[in-house]
């Protein structure tokens, strides 16, 4: 939603510049006041409207005698399609900009004009938008990129079947977004509002990627229409140390034998597999299919020296807690899934402390720079079931059911 008010704001700014007085003095004017913000409440009487703006200070406005107000739908980037209504028609909660007048100390006196964006629209527009993530939106992962054809491949799995256990086919799509518009989540960040636009140069092997779209009748293409993505991962990791104080918590990735250290983003979040819903997933895995849907080795009893999960005080009678990380788009949109997705949603959440030494997790983490650190966005923990066999690096490999763990990727 911010991202649509902003992007609206934008636009009307250059509408109302254009559609100012014009003035052939050779002095410029000063600027015109502009503020954006969210009603509060509104007096009809004394024709003020007491604003929330965008640094969160509260700021009255009272209204020019002949100040005009009008409403505008979300998306709308001009006046054109604005329709005049009356002070009455402001309601709290809706976004408006107002121009002109004189600001000083909490107050605008003499405003000549609000744009009005009525919170019913906003809210309107946000449900069919995520309607339409929900039926038309597909995630997965990037394989490779053309720029020069305007596509790329995309693989994804088949959740048509809701059971925990059942197979989950990998598909490959070839995506079509010559037409569409593509944001690149930052490397700190799973949130919408925080990605900026990019292009199909910008992707790379192994992205998340996030696409609004229509597939062919074949199900084997699909032309986008939205395409939001990220360079992050799903990762095993072994613990090796935490330390509170600071939330960083050093690990080892269970495939490659690679050290780094991550820290939780603000409102991660953390949940533990129950024991018996570990032994369930265990003995369903689907051969070849790797964590979040990547390839990876079969699954089957655990290694050596790997704790079960019955060991490791696991809680299968907890409560289900809800929604992990915020929005979780899976297969088919934000809350989408309806088939993995609400299984990891009703695991229990956990903290920091649960964790200890020699626990084994599931991470969806960003880049890891130069320092060796990166951020997650989640952790799940008590994927020991999953573990498979050393590979040849050492390692462990570790498949799990694809889905489980998704990386709370935000859609507009």
């Amino acid at each position: 939603m911010n991202r649509i008010v902003t992007s609206w704001i934008a636009g009307l700014a250059l509408s109302l510049s254009l559609a100012g007085p014009s003035t052939f003095a050779q002095t410029p004017a000063p600027p015109t006041l502009s503020v954006l913000g969210q009603v509060e409440s509104v007096d009809a009487a004394a024709r003020t409207l007491k604003l929330k703006v965008e640094d969160g200070a509260s700021l009255t406005v009272a209204l020019a005698e002949k100040a005009t107000v009008m409403k505008v739908a979300p998306g709308e980037k001009s006046l054109q399609n604005a329709v005049p209504i009356g002070f009455d028609g402001i309601a709290a909660g809706d976004r408006v900009l107002v121009r002109g007048g004189a600001r000083n100390e909490g107050r605008i006196e003499g405003a000549l004009r609000v744009v009005v964006m009525a919170q019913t629209d906003l809210a309107a527009r946000n449900e069919s938008e995520q309607r339409a993530w929900r039926e038309r939106g597909i995630a997965g992962t990037l394989i490779s990129a053309d720029p020069g054809n305007g596509e790329f491949i995309l693989q994804t799995v088949n959740r048509a079947t809701p059971s925990a256990g059942a197979p989950a086919a990998p598909v490959t799509l070839v995506v079509n977004a010559k037409k569409a518009t593509l944001h690149r989540y930052s490397d700190t960040s799973v949130k919408f509002d925080d990605a900026k636009p990019a292009g199909i140069a910008d992707m790379a092997a192994a992205d998340q990627v996030r696409v609004l779209g229509t597939r062919s009748e074949d199900g084997k293409q699909v032309t986008a229409e939205r395409v939001v993505f990220g360079s992050f991962k799903t990762v095993a990791l072994a613990i090796e140390k935490i330390d509170p104080a600071t939330g960083l918590l050093s690990v080892k990735d269970l495939q490659s034998n690679q050290k780094f250290t991550i820290s939780l983003v603000p409102g991660a979040s953390i949940r533990r597999i129950p024991a018996e819903m570990a032994a369930m997933f265990g003995g369903g895995a689907r051969p070849g299919m790797g964590m979040g849907g990547g390839m990876g080795a079969p699954a089957g009893a655990s290694p050596a020296g790997a704790r079960p999960a019955e060991a490791r005080g696991q809680n299968p009678g907890a409560p289900p807690a809800m929604g992990m990380g915020g929005r979780s788009p899976g297969a088919s949109g934000p809350r989408g899934g309806r088939g993995m997705e609400d299984i990891v949603e009703r695991m229990p959440a956990i903290t920091l402390a649960d964790l200890k030494k020699e626990d084994w997790v599931g991470a969806v983490v960003g880049r890891i720079d130069a320092s060796g650190r990166a951020v997650a966005f989640n952790l799940l923990a008590g994927i020991e079931a999953f573990a498979s066999r050393a590979n040849r690096s050492g390692g462990v490999d570790v498949g799990m059911p694809a889905g489980l763990l998704d990386g709370a990727l935000g859609v507009p």
